[in-house]
């Protein structure tokens, strides 16, 4: 089902005008007193007993014949006299009364209320149905119930089918004057929500309010003593203002606490003498404006600090002079301590209108726009104090300070918000950064990886052809020339033999060994052991358990296989042995090496020999290239002529030197 936005907006036209009619027949059994008749008394109590029966002779004067009640419209006034000629004693009051008419057909069966919006007096009031007294201010004399709607209980007091009278007696201090404003009789159902949308206006709301900046100021107060603390550790904050932002928030939040006080207090009053609560509400409005200097030149990044000292120096004067110790007996001057808050609230606009208007943005814009908004506010407070605006009004100071604190924390939220963008752009940027160098390093290892590899194949391409050059090319060019040369002819086929054996070990060599001599000895067991066979010569092969050498690489490996085969080529050429012994061990080092290690001994039984007595081979260097790759893999050999044959000791160190 749909519904047509005609008949949608017939309906709620329908809802209103049923709602608009109740109101209508409730708001008639309500009567609204707009006039009353007014009549100074001589009295000098402050106070009154509970019947119009026992007043004393300055009030009882009000029953006489010639009593002057004159007719006034309500709100009525009492004006203030700001230079009056003489001072009379502030212990004496002024006194007035107001009487009103109430018809019987204005009162209900039962739940009748009397509703005052507001009364204005710096001092006393009681309310009087037909003599008897249905209400009685408490507590102090200056700080009253003025800022809370008088809610008073009828029942008991007015006689069924009877009209009543209502008295209201108004005992004020000299030449400060007083008001009553309009009064509202009726059922309590009609009267209630007018009654709860007043206070909750007047007193409710601020209250509400400022307890939540209490709240917050607070917390602001544990986070300064926690910045305060751990400030060597989060010394980025020192740029933002570190713990003295949250400091002055929670000094702007007791200050408005302080001063809404005035504004707070109900007819119970306060365990306290007036002026010294006067002069507590005053340092705290005064301390909201000047802290709130300090905090926007802290967070907005322009301080003032020759304006902002001279604010601490007024602020301390006031404060010192505004002591109650000198104006206690004249509660008039109140009003007047409360221009001293104008000259730090006008330099919180200043710096608010400069801030916004060097860094245009929202946050900033708004808080320059409260400046002279809230000068407005206060002027209309002081209008209504001074009665020359409407006192059934709401007072709004206690909303200027609520206003200006939310404009700080939308200004800090704001902030964060902003450094929240920040960071998040940063990180961003940051990650698109590490991205591409992430790129870059990947690219740069794996041209590293292939110059690597380039440069590997190089050297193990350099390396063969060297070996094969200076080994199998060696020997196959010396044989070539003894052959042209028509010289005494050479073994030819044992030549070849001996080319082909070195290209074999050439090859082993390049196959891993993962670090295992065994395995690189039986690759060359595998290789010459057919040729000493053939020769007549038995093989002898004991190999124990070696621990691997990490710096076996091909290189390595072609420099033992070298060696040995020549040691082994040399045996079977000049040694005329029948049988060779190859043994492993782990051993000691000799002398001149450090460090354990591994050797490999080869043994022969046939002729003694020594280095002293080198044979030279056709195309072969003999003991110097043995000694030259011994040196190369920093290891150590040596010969040792025995009875029978020689032993060739190889020891290879378990860690080469620099590697």
């Amino acid at each position: 089902m749909t519904i047509e936005p005609r008949s949608l907006l017939r309906l709620l036209a329908a809802i209103l005008l049923i709602t608009g009619c109740t109101l209508v027949r409730a708001q008639s059994t309500v009567l609204h007193i707009t006039e009353a008749q007014r009549w100074s008394s001589s009295s000098k109590a402050w106070l009154q007993p509970a019947s119009m029966d026992a007043l004393d002779a300055g009030d009882q004067a009000m029953a006489a014949a010639d009593a002057d009640w004159r007719q006034v419209s309500l709100p009525d006034i009492e004006p203030r006299v700001f230079w009056p000629r003489g001072m009379p004693a502030a212990a004496l009051p002024e006194v007035w009364w107001y009487r009103m008419h109430i018809p019987a057909d204005a009162l209900a069966s039962q739940g009748t209320r009397l509703y005052v919006p507001r009364w204005q007096a710096t001092g006393t009031l009681a309310v009087y149905v037909n003599g008897r007294r249905a209400w009685q201010s408490r507590g102090d004399r200056a700080w009253n119930n003025f800022n809370h709607p008088l809610w008073v209980d009828l029942g008991g007091l007015l006689p069924p089918g009877r009209d009543a009278w209502v008295y209201v007696r108004m005992a004020s201090q000299p030449n400060v004057g007083g008001a009553l404003s309009s009064i509202w009789v009726g059922p309590v159902a009609d009267l209630l929500p007018r009654w709860r949308w007043r206070a909750f206006l007047q007193t409710g709301l601020p209250a509400y309010w400022r307890g939540a900046f209490m709240v917050l100021g607070v917390l602001a107060l544990g986070l300064a003593a926690w910045l305060r603390i751990n400030w060597r550790r989060h010394r980025e904050l020192a740029s933002a203002g570190g713990a003295r932002p949250f400091a002055l928030f929670f000094c702007m939040a007791v200050g408005q606490a302080l001063g809404a006080l005035l504004f707070l207090v109900n007819d119970e009053g306060l365990d306290m003498n007036f002026a010294w609560f006067s002069w507590i509400t005053l340092v705290g409005m005064l301390s909201v404006p000047v802290c709130a200097f300090h905090f926007l030149g802290v967070v907005q990044h322009r301080p003032r600090p020759r304006l902002g000292r001279v604010l601490v120096v007024y602020w301390l004067v006031v404060v010192v002079a505004t002591l109650p110790t000198w104006w206690t007996d004249h509660p008039g001057i109140v009003p007047l301590q409360r221009l001293a808050i104008l000259p730090p609230v006008l330099a919180q606009i200043y710096a608010a209108v400069a801030n916004a208007w060097a860094r245009r943005n929202a946050a900033n814009v708004l808080l320059a726009a409260w400046g002279p908004l809230s000068l407005l506010m206060a002027w209309h407070d002081m209008a209504m104090q001074n009665y020359r605006l409407d006192i059934e009004g709401i007072y709004l100071t206690p909303y200027v300070n609520l206003g200006l604190l939310t404009l700080f924390l939308i200004l800090a939220f704001t902030r964060y918000t902003h450094a929240l963008e920040s960071a998040v752009r940063a990180r961003s940027v940051l990650d698109e950064r590490l991205a591409a160098q992430a790129r870059e390093l990947i690219q740069a290892h794996e041209r590293v990886r292939n110059a690597e590899r380039e440069q590997t194949l190089l050297n193990e391409r350099q390396r063969l052809m060297s070996d094969m050059h200076d080994g199998v090319g060696s020997s196959l060019m010396s044989a070539l020339r003894l052959v042209e040369m028509g010289k005494e002819p050479v073994n030819i086929a044992q030549v070849l033999k001996e080319c082909i054996d070195d290209l074999k070990i050439a090859i082993d060599s390049l196959e891993s060994a993962d670090a295992d001599l065994l395995a690189l000895l039986g690759a060359l067991r595998f290789r010459l052991g057919p040729r000493l066979t053939g020769a007549g010569i038995a093989l002898r092969w004991r190999m124990s358990d070696l621990p691997p050498l990490p710096w076996l690489d091909a290189q390595s490996a072609l420099h033992v296989l070298r060696i040995l085969q020549e040691v082994l080529t040399n045996i079977v050429k000049h040694g005329a042995a029948s049988e060779i012994t190859v043994t492993t061990a782990v051993a000691q080092p000799p002398a001149g090496m450090v460090g354990e290690g591994v050797q490999v001994c080869v043994q022969d039984n046939g002729r003694p020999f020594t280095p002293s007595t080198e044979a030279r081979l056709p195309g072969r260097r003999g003991l110097a290239n043995v000694r030259n790759r011994v040196s190369t893999l920093g290891a150590h050999c040596a010969w040792q002529p025995l009875q029978e044959g020689t032993s060739f000791t190889l020891w290879l160190p378990l860690v080469r030197p620099g590697t």
